[in-house]
């Protein structure tokens, strides 16, 4: 019955983003909350591409940028310089 229920439900439900509301993270940023969102499901699914613990390696940024694991200067001064 839960879920039949569930269905009809008019007001969406908002899940947390690693202990934060995206409510309240688009509130202090310029994004909206399904741009946060949008970005923390990206964020997810690029930092376990390769490794899955929640971090975006330097592997792992180089095949995002290029779509592929070859070694590229920019890649590794990028990686560098923000990570």
């Amino acid at each position: 019955m839960h879920a039949f229920m569930s269905c009809f439900r008019s007001k969406k439900v908002r899940r947390k983003l690693g202990g934060i509301e995206p409510v309240v993270l688009a509130s202090e940023t310029p994004f909206t909350v399904n741009e946060v969102e949008a970005l923390y499901d990206m964020f997810k699914k690029l930092s376990s591409s390769i490794v899955d613990d929640g971090l975006i390696h330097k592997e792992e940024f180089q095949l995002a940028l290029f779509k592929s694991s070859k070694q590229n200067l920019f890649a590794d001064r990028a990686s560098i310089a923000s990570f």
